[in-house]
């Protein structure tokens, strides 16, 4: 009648001791199976929220590569360009704050929070201290064991740079191009008029443009790295003319390795590394892809020197003492010595999710930071940061196509890897809940009642029991036949 009633044929401990132990075993498991699938289905919209993000982003930076496209073409007017850079500009804007505004449940999934824990340190031994306005670390590879990456700086990229001297355009007709960017001097123009031509060309071109004091003027690309040119042409004055450019970031190869979290040296990075620089940003490599890349910040602040322009004195590491007024800064001077750096991997902070339900039984979920500076569209100057794809001129527009195409491969990649995370989160919520179907079973064979068998017992039992009734009830009823005969 218990069974029965409860439905439960191990009510007690006593009616089977190991038949109790063994149930209780695979409730728990049942119901773990069963949180675990919905912790998996959870993922599985964390990443389609993301994958959504990213499919935005890659609307932009296909707008971004048509305005590219857009700005190589010749027929273009500087004023043209100007609109194109603008519109640019924007879009870049946008990735980063993209970056900020998705979220799933308060966590900010393209910021990096889902990422690698890391962060720059500055000097060596007990005197470090945090260095993130001076690099970045921009990516790494999912390999990448825990540890400390140590490098050192010998020089950061540097922009292209040249002095124009103002006499030689004042009083005479001069014709000439900064980075394709018309100038038209008269002799019947003024200073201020040379300036303000100067100046209109200089933006349009996206160069930074300062005097000193006796009127010679300054130039430098806002962007930095080998790949950047200023050629200032002249036909009819060729003491004018320049072709300058741009160095890339440099780095002692001796000084990267990388200690173990015990002290010992990782004989992977310190044996089997290359390194590479492209502007101010550095990859550092293994043989068998284990990779970080960093950002090199450096502040432009074109102070003119008493020794002449170029003058790499002139710039500075961001390392946060930035003056009020940019572009100048009182930041560590780029020639006053290397700089020794490291990045602490303290150990792996992607998001885990929970997918079985026992102890250990989760699935990492690694989303890379997604801004504008991660994917190469800024770079930072004067106390700030400035977007350095450059349309306003064919060969800037040219440039900005490969660093955008670069930049559509690397969200194409995490974009791909983040469609694996889901179908293998799928797959995971079939298997779990298959799992705990089958647990369930094999836990109400144990526990639960068998309604078929407990009734049959009961029918046989309750037939005994009427039949035993009847018997007694036959019984007592004998004697008192047989009084009666008697009577």
């Amino acid at each position: 009648m218990r069974k029965l009633s409860t439905g439960v044929k191990i009510n007690s401990a006593k009616d089977d001791a190991a038949g109790l132990a063994i149930a209780n075993k695979l409730s728990m498991q049942t119901i773990g199976l069963n949180r675990a699938s919905q912790n998996a289905m959870d993922g599985v919209s964390l990443i389609q929220t993301t994958d959504g993000a990213l499919s935005v982003v890659m609307n932009m930076m296909q707008r971004m590569r048509e305005l590219a496209v857009q700005a190589a073409n010749g027929v273009l007017t500087p004023e043209d360009q100007s609109k194109i850079q603008t519109e640019a500009d924007q879009l870049a804007q946008e990735i980063s704050d993209n970056a900020n505004k998705t979220e799933f449940n308060k966590i900010k999934v393209l910021s990096g929070e889902s990422d690698t824990v890391a962060r720059s340190m500055m000097g060596v031994g007990a005197g470090r201290i945090s260095a993130d306005r001076i690099a970045s670390i921009l990516a790494l590879s999912e390999n990448l064991s825990a540890g400390e990456l140590f490098y050192t700086i010998s020089r950061p990229a540097l922009p292209a740079e040249t002095t124009l001297n103002l006499s030689n355009l004042y009083l005479t007709d001069t014709a000439f191009a900064i980075n394709s960017v018309s100038v038209d001097v008269r002799a019947s123009d003024s200073m201020d008029d040379i300036r303000r031509k100067l100046a209109q060309a200089c933006d349009l071109a996206s160069v930074d443009l300062i005097y000193d004091a006796s009127g010679i003027a300054y130039l430098a690309t806002q962007g930095a790295g080998k790949e950047q040119r200023l050629v200032i042409s002249s036909g009819n004055n060729p003491a004018i003319n320049t072709n300058a450019s741009g160095t890339d970031v440099v780095i002692d190869p001796g000084s990267v390795y990388l200690k173990n979290p015990d002290g010992t040296l990782n004989v992977e990075f310190n044996n089997a590394k290359s390194v590479t620089a492209k502007g101010n940003e550095i990859t550092i490599a293994t043989s068998n892809g284990r990779y970080v890349r960093l950002g090199v910040k450096v502040f432009f602040s074109l102070r003119p020197s008493p020794n002449g322009f170029p003058d790499p004195d002139d710039f500075v590491y961001g390392d946060g003492k930035s003056t009020d007024v940019p572009p100048y800064s009182a930041g560590t001077s780029v020639i006053s010595a290397p700089i020794d750096l490291s990045v602490e991997l303290r150990g792996y902070g992607p998001l885990y999710l929970q997918i079985g339900p026992s102890y250990n039984q989760h699935m990492p979920v690694r989303i890379p930071r997604v801004t504008a500076e991660t994917l190469g569209f800024l770079e930072y100057k004067g106390g700030g940061s400035r977007f350095i794809l450059d349309y306003q001129s064919p060969e800037g527009a040219a440039r900005a196509l490969g660093t955008i195409d670069q930049a559509l491969g690397e969200v194409s990649s995490i974009r791909a890897t983040l469609g694996a995370y889901q179908n293998r989160l799928e797959q995971t919520v079939t298997n779990v809940d298959t799992a705990a179907l089958n647990t369930e079973t094999a836990r109400s064979r144990i526990q639960d009642t068998d309604i078929a068998k407990s009734m049959a017992e009961y029918t046989q039992m309750n037939v005994k029991y009427q039949a035993g009734v009847a018997i007694l009830a036959q019984a007592n009823q004998r004697p008192q036949q047989l009084l009666s005969l008697l009577q």
